[in-house]
């Protein structure tokens, strides 16, 4: 196991080296000149060539990178051209708050997804599996940005239960006000993972539950509760996990829309607002971490389908 687990994190090696290249090139590529959209255009060229030099615009590409790679080695992600700050910090005073609400989804969304999708593989066919089946599509379906503003409609502008947008109510409040500003973005974060996660489920279990051990476990009386926590979803779980671990990075990328709509102060929002100020620095900055984060959870989940399914680490 510990052979495998090292030989996993030694290939992370190049992949994240390709995730540098990638975000720096992502801000060669972006249409427009930076100085002038710092400057504004009514900037003259001789303060716009000085910023350029400033920034180190006027370099070759390739030095550029090598000298982008070696701030990354020393924990430097650049400066926030709209902040004024270094974009570790902007980015850390957010990070917590991305975390909360992508790790709140996928914990929503991994237990009603596996709920649901054993549930309707129990009766594969009944009205039951084909109205989850309906739902589950259409989640599949809407948009998330559509699907927040539909919520925000209902659940805050006519029903006036929940909060529409931030974190907190003005003048701060306790655990209980961040909750509630969090149920509308987690239901919109959560939909679309809930589907697929639930679609695999029920794929899974329907593979399961009609092996020769499931049945002779009903045979000996036990219940159907029983059956299905001790003899169907531990076999049922490797390829269950392996798609819960890829929503979990999904999520992260997905909360740049959530966090946009509903205002929420993190990653995705200060994302948001980089690129429409042209802060590249920012841009880079913020999607590096989540694609870092992406990788290791990618990461997580190789050991864990190590570990429930010795077959793969064998191999």
């Amino acid at each position: 196991m510990l052979t495998f687990t090292l030989r996993r994190a030694l290939q992370m090696i190049p992949v994240v080296l390709g995730v540098t290249i990638a975000t720096f090139g992502l801000g060669q590529i972006i249409p427009g000149d930076q100085a002038t959209a710092l400057l504004g255009p009514t900037s003259t060229e001789e303060d716009r060539q000085a910023l350029r030099a400033d920034l180190g615009l006027d370099e070759p590409a390739l030095a550029r990178y090598f000298t982008y790679l070696g701030h990354l080695l020393d924990g430097d992600l650049g400066r926030s051209l709209s902040f004024g700050r270094p974009v570790s910090e902007v980015l850390s005073e957010r990070l917590l708050n991305t975390f909360l609400l992508s790790g709140t989804a996928i914990v929503v969304a991994a237990l009603a997804g596996v709920a649901i999708g054993t549930w309707a593989a129990m009766k594969p066919g009944s009205l039951r599996d084909r109205g989850l089946t309906v739902g589950v599509l259409f989640l599949n379906s809407v948009p998330s940005f559509w699907f927040g503003l539909v919520l925000i409609v209902v659940f805050s502008l006519q029903l006036r239960m929940l909060p529409a947008t931030g974190m907190t109510s003005i003048g701060g409040g306790g655990a209980l006000d961040v909750a509630a500003h969090m149920v509308l973005p987690v239901l919109t974060l959560s939909a679309w993972s809930l589907a697929v996660i639930a679609r695999m489920t029920r794929s899974a279990v329907l593979e399961v539950i009609g092996n020769d051990y499931v049945r002779t476990a009903r045979s000996r009386g036990l219940g159907e509760l029983r059956v299905v926590v001790r003899h169907v979803l531990p076999n049922a779980m490797p390829s269950v996990i392996t798609v819960i671990g890829l929503q979990a990075g999904f999520l992260l990328s997905g909360a740049v829309l959530t966090e946009t709509v509903f205002s929420w102060p993190g990653i995705g929002l200060a994302l948001h607002q980089a690129i429409s100020t042209r802060d590249i620095p920012l841009v880079q900055g913020g999607i590096l971490m989540i694609a870092v984060a992406f990788v290791l959870i990618n990461f997580l989940v190789d050991v864990l389908q190590a570990y429930f399914n010795p077959k793969i680490k064998l191999a």
